[in-house]
């Protein structure tokens, strides 16, 4: 679990001019569909995603308590809706996660939160959902790892 968090904050960290801001283009996005088949890295989002706005330009109330709380009921709502539906828990996560940065910003910047959403969504949903696949593969290459370390004791 603190693998994957400060994986997602250092890659955070270091693809910063893009991470931050009304436009973001956070590249870990793409980690976030693995609570599909992972619950217990929801706590990683959390922390991760915590770690990760200590840097923000917008470091505050907003980025280090509302954020990190949007990022617990968007992957709860991936991982409870993503256990049916794989693709449609992470669209969930991405429309949760979307809504809490453009509300955020919205009020920090002044600027209209229908200006700020679509945005948002079209880069979120790119990240998550298109990473679906990816972390499909990334779980199944653990899990086999897992049951052959499993198989060998």
């Amino acid at each position: 679990m603190c693998v994957i968090a400060a994986v997602y904050a250092a890659l955070t960290v270091a693809f910063g001019p893009i991470s931050y801001g009304p436009i973001q283009f956070r590249i870990p996005e793409a980690l976030k569909s693995l609570v599909i088949w992972r619950p217990h890295l929801v706590a990683a989002f959390v922390l991760g995603n915590f770690l990760s706005n200590i840097t923000s330009p917008q470091a505050g109330i907003w980025e280090l308590a509302f954020m990190p709380l949007a990022n617990l009921a968007g992957a709860w709502l991936c991982f409870a809706i993503g256990r049916r539906f794989e693709w449609a828990g992470a669209a969930a996560y991405a429309v949760v996660i979307a809504a809490a940065v453009a509300l955020m910003l919205s009020v920090l910047l002044d600027v209209p939160f229908a200006v700020l959403f679509p945005p948002l969504l079209l880069s979120e949903v790119v990240l998550i959902v298109g990473g679906v696949p990816i972390m499909a593969r990334i779980h199944r290459a653990v899990e086999e790892r897992e049951r052959r370390a499993g198989a060998g004791s």
